[in-house]
């Protein structure tokens, strides 16, 4: 009897044993929340797609508190604790055991809560609770995420860059990261899945209508002098959000425009915003063909020049891209557009295709879009 007893024991431990060895091979979430009183609690794998996969469930008790446990660790990617409508956004590195929560329901979707045992997740909360507040900037926000862990980037970025046409390629610049820190996760698939479905969605929506150019399409290349005779190319300026200006001194609703220019210019700048400036100035062939001699041209062609140079000081056009081959209409760079009046205009996203066809009366809409 005594025998069974002591065996019996002995089982008795050994499950024990193995339940908590189970439990502990786990990850473990404590929450309390002010008005989450005996509400259902999720903890869910979250997907770029809105879809989900739901990992644990348990019942808040009256108090708002709750335990969600898995029977194995959570590969890395994006998680969420959702209690009702609102939910706690997590980025889990995979190696996170033990996890604690807390705050109010009721201010949840401003980051305003507290967690500890997920280092991404606390990282990734204070600094989108800074970016709400306008603590800190988009400019801010983008030199934090290009030094971030891939995986706290690549989540930063889907709040901050969302994802575009105009976005791909900063998405693409996490990505090349990601696969190297985290090759075999199942999110860096994902991942760069959405990347390639929001590639794909953008082609449909390309549309020329009277210019040589159309939306999602690479931005064709110039590279012109500037006034003190340095070439300048709008590729050089890949990586920012650039506004292609078609102008001329001469256009007057071109010289009405710039104000508005320069001001959004002023506004956007430090975000990763700039201006890259054809001017249409210059003479073409029939100007010239009616001048008696080279020396006529050379004058008119300085005059030309002159003007154009007195444009920009007069205009306040602060930015360093201006160019111009000073050909008037048979300019290269309006020949590859399909300029045929000015002003005109093409907003380029950061990958370096074009984002928006003359947006001159939407244009601030346009570049908050893809900045």
């Amino acid at each position: 009897m005594k025998y069974l007893s002591g065996l019996f024991g002995m089982i008795v431990l050994a499950f024990l044993l193995n339940a908590c060895a189970t439990q502990s091979n786990g990850l473990t979430i404590k929450g309390k929340f002010d008005k989450a009183n005996d509400m259902n609690v999720y903890l869910d794998k979250t997907t770029y797609d809105n879809a989900f996969e739901r990992k644990a469930q348990a019942q808040a008790s009256g108090n708002g508190s709750f335990t969600l446990s898995t029977e194995e660790m959570l590969p890395a990617g994006l998680y969420r604790v959702r209690m009702g409508s609102k939910s706690v956004d997590l980025v889990l590195n995979g190696t996170e055991k033990k996890i604690d929560i807390s705050g109010d329901l009721s201010t949840v979707q401003n980051y305003e809560y507290n967690i500890s045992g997920a280092d991404l997740s606390k990282t990734y909360q204070e600094n989108l609770a800074g970016f709400i507040t306008r603590q800190k900037d988009q400019a801010a926000m983008k030199d934090f995420i290009d030094n971030a862990d891939p995986l706290l980037a690549s989540a930063m970025a889907s709040k901050v860059y969302k994802f575009s046409a105009g976005t791909i390629m900063a998405h693409k610049s996490i990505l090349k990261k990601l696969e190297a820190a985290y090759p075999n996760a199942p999110y860096t698939a994902e991942y760069k899945n959405h990347i390639a479905k929001t590639e794909a969605k953008a082609k449909p929506k390309r549309s020329k209508g009277k210019y040589a150019v159309g939306v999602g399409e690479p931005a064709p290349e110039i590279a012109l002098p500037g006034p003190d005779g340095k070439v300048r190319k709008l590729s050089d300026l890949k990586g920012q959000v650039v506004l292609l200006d078609f102008w001329a001194s001469w256009c007057g609703p071109c010289r009405k425009a710039n104000p508005h220019v320069v001001e959004t210019y002023k506004k956007y700048k430090d975000q990763g915003f700039t201006v890259y400036s054809v001017s249409l100035d210059g003479l073409d062939t029939r100007t010239k063909s009616r001048l008696k001699s080279e020396a006529d041209i050379q004058k008119r062609m300085e005059m030309s020049k002159v003007k154009w140079e007195n444009a920009i000081k007069k205009d306040n056009l602060i930015w360093d891209s201006h160019v111009s081959d000073l050909k008037k209409w048979e300019s290269e760079a309006s020949a590859k557009y399909g300029v045929r009046s000015i002003p005109t205009t093409f907003l380029i996203g950061r990958d370096g295709n074009i984002a928006a066809l003359n947006p001159r009366y939407n244009l601030e809409e346009e570049i908050q879009k893809v900045l």
